[in-house]
């Protein structure tokens, strides 16, 4: 359930990605754990006759000559030391970062921010957190982490108790068979560890998944408010489209000069025609208005020598059929034609 019964209403998608910018991702700690372990465990058999070979040509030459090898002065040794040190612990420590850094990147992708670390006037509120204290998250905390422990426990008693079975063998077996049973047991406890945290990892991801879909829940009255944020305000969407009707209102006013013909009703409707011989398949409508617009078109057509024809039935036709940018309809063709033919007639130029 929902902490707060009105948040009924699953996450938008606005939402959920203001939340992972504040750093609040599905993310469960055990799936790192659990591949942590696992890698270790799969790298382990391939990684341990290597580490095996390496340490045993390190406590040959350390043994050879003991006295000679812990003199102070003896600044060889103390490389080599550390050049052993790196071989057998660089490789582990890049295999634990890859691993880390890939199963947290699996779990909710790259993400950098540093809003989680700044302070929170609520996390210092007693009563918020004595809430914290007794809700079911802290109660799921609880029993996961004695879960692992009674895990823990009960692994080591067994392997514990497997190692003392051949306790007076261990004991008295060379360095390299002590070496080999130490090995063993490691690998063992890793082993057993690994498979044990799988199922614990996916009860935990799926939970956190639960409680993580429950956080971001939102009231109806969020949702109506985030998409009216979203999508704007109606009174200045209704505004930005008159602004932009009259952008394109005056953009089409500046065409009319460059009209051939402006076909009227005369008084309602009126479209003004341009025609360029070889680029153009037929006249194209480069303006139309009605009303005040078409009144304002047959003025800069007056004003700049555009012929004006009064054709009620055309006009409507045109105004009805086409939109600006659009080229006539055919069944208009013969009509348009013998209007720019005595236009043209009257200009003198050969169509």
């Amino acid at each position: 359930m929902a902490k707060d019964p009105s948040k009924t209403e699953k996450a938008t998608p606005r939402r959920r990605q203001k939340a992972r910018e504040e750093g609040q991702v599905l993310r469960s700690q055990d799936i790192p754990i659990s591949a942590t372990l696992t890698a270790i465990f799969l790298a382990f058999l391939f990684y341990l006759p290597y580490a095996y070979k390496v340490l045993m040509e390190y406590f040959k030459y350390t043994f050879s000559d003991p006295i000679y090898l812990l003199s102070s002065t003896n600044s060889g040794f103390i490389y080599y030391t550390g050049k052993v040190i790196g071989m057998l612990l660089l490789p582990i420590l890049i295999l634990l970062l890859v691993v880390g850094v890939v199963s947290n990147v699996a779990q909710f992708g790259f993400l950098f921010t540093m809003k989680p670390l700044t302070p929170k006037i609520d996390k210092l509120n007693p009563f918020s957190g004595i809430r914290r204290m007794f809700s079911l998250t802290t109660a799921f905390e609880l029993i996961r982490n004695l879960l692992k422990l009674t895990i823990a426990v009960v692994v080591s008693y067994f392997v514990v108790s497997y190692l003392m079975s051949g306790f007076l063998s261990f004991a008295t077996s060379s360095l390299s068979d002590q070496i080999k049973i130490l090995i063993k047991t490691i690998m063992i406890l890793i082993f057993a560890f690994a498979i044990l945290s799988i199922p614990i990892a996916v009860i935990d991801f799926f939970y956190r998944r639960h409680e993580y879909e429950e956080n971001l829940k939102m009231t109806k009255h969020e949702v109506k408010e985030e998409m009216k944020s979203y999508e704007g305000n109606p009174l200045i969407k209704k505004e930005i489209r008159k602004k932009m009707r009259m952008l394109a209102l005056r953009r089409m006013i500046k065409e009319v000069p460059k009209a051939d013909v402006v076909i009227t009703n005369p008084e309602h409707f009126a479209v003004a025609l341009k025609y360029e011989r070889g680029k153009m398949d037929a006249p194209k409508v480069i303006a139309k208005g009605q009303d005040l617009i078409a009144q304002k078109i047959k003025e800069v057509a007056k004003e700049n020598g555009v012929k004006i024809v009064e054709d009620p039935p055309l006009a409507r036709g045109l105004y009805e059929s086409c939109e600006v940018g659009d080229y006539i309809p055919e069944k208009f063709y013969i009509a348009v034609a013998k209007i720019l033919a005595e236009i043209y007639k009257s200009k003198k130029v050969k169509v």
